[in-house]
């Protein structure tokens, strides 16, 4: 038979609202010990007791279940924004449901499992604006949505993410500061705002008379394919002075391409990535990078989306939250060596 909250509260010596409180996260309204709450986590697991949360949800009570689409599991930068969104939910009472979209089509899959399981709402990690079949159906079968990363603008429910042609200028001023001209990008195929950084990239060079510098190169998403790619541009007769990394993953690959090659950074080259992940400061050298704080972003979606929820908000009425990225100076840029960078 299934273990009840009776059952917990009976071994324990406290009340079954106590029982609740602890296991629900949910312990305003009166003090209950450490001691206490330590019993009650150990007899439960002890007895087997497993949450019904789609009882619940049957019951017309939120299922304190958060449904949460995430493009591409691979993608440290939405791992970290994960970490953000999980810190909330469960310091307000609510657990993750998650979901991998590999496939946009996916997404109407998972929005199914989100409706029969009553969740709450849902977050999407990543850009879905190919398929407004899978958005239409989101929005028309949930009613509290918020995307979260790899948006530019406002779309059919709120969001919240970085100003990504902002982040490419403060980039790039800071090489032209430098003294750097020959200026290359690369990029990793798919996600708004990356082509958002690397349109920008092609505005600012031309607007700075460098049109003749302008050089982007497509890479695929994963360190090892920026590697290769990083191989071919510093093998070049006429290589770059600076790179500019649509990624932190794309700067990593490319600063291994640099040591493989025994072209220093910054001496010979100057690279500047964009995320500011946890492992850019322990990169060789420290990875010089926009930071558009995944963490914080993701502990600002949940908000947003457990806001809605208990206001009872709807979403043509909730504003996007647009973050400022900063720039994030460490050794991996510098004044390039090569007088002709200058001209």
């Amino acid at each position: 038979m299934a273990v009840r909250l009776k059952d917990i509260s009976e071994q324990v010596g406290v009340s079954i609202a106590t029982v609740s409180r602890v296991l629900n996260g949910r312990e305003a309204g009166g003090f209950i010990s450490e001691e206490t709450r330590q019993r009650i986590f150990a007899t439960a697991v002890e007895l087997g007791y497993k949450p019904n949360l789609l009882a619940r949800g049957l019951r017309g009570s939120r299922s304190s279940l958060i449904g949460v689409l995430v493009r591409d599991m691979a993608d440290p930068f939405m791992m970290e924004t994960l970490k953000g969104i999980n810190e909330v939910a469960v310091k307000r009472g609510h657990r993750l449901f998650l979901g991998n979209v590999e496939q946009a089509n996916m997404a109407i899959d998972y929005g199914m499992m989100f409706e029969h399981y009553h969740a709450n709402g849902i977050l999407i990690l990543g850009d879905l604006k190919e398929d407004e079949q899978a958005v239409t159906f989101l929005t028309s079968k949930h009613r509290y949505v918020v995307g979260v990363v790899d948006r530019v603008m406002r779309r059919q429910y709120p969001g919240v993410y970085t100003d990504s042609a902002a982040g490419t200028r403060l980039a790039l001023d800071h090489l032209w500061s430098l003294g750097h001209r020959r200026i290359a990008c690369v990029s990793e195929y798919g996600g708004c705002d990356r082509r958002l950084r690397a349109q920008t990239y092609v505005e600012w060079m031309r607007e700075h008379g460098l049109d003749d510098h302008i050089h982007i190169f497509q890479t695929r998403q994963s360190p090892q394919a920026a590697f290769e790619v990083g191989l071919s541009l510093l093998a070049l007769s006429d290589c770059p002075t600076a790179i500019y990394a649509l990624t932190d993953r794309i700067a990593m690959g490319v600063l291994q391409a640099a040591s493989r090659s025994k072209v220093a950074v910054p001496d010979q080259v100057s690279i500047v990535g964009y995320d500011n992940l946890e492992f850019a400061q322990f990169l060789t050298p420290p990875l010089t990078t926009i930071n558009q704080s995944p963490s914080e972003t993701g502990r600002l979606a949940a908000e947003l989306l457990l806001n809605m929820i208990e206001q009872r908000l709807e979403s043509a009425n909730v504003e996007d939250i647009v973050l400022q990225p900063k720039l994030v100076i460490r050794q991996s840029t510098a004044v390039p060596r090569d007088s002709s960078a200058l001209t």
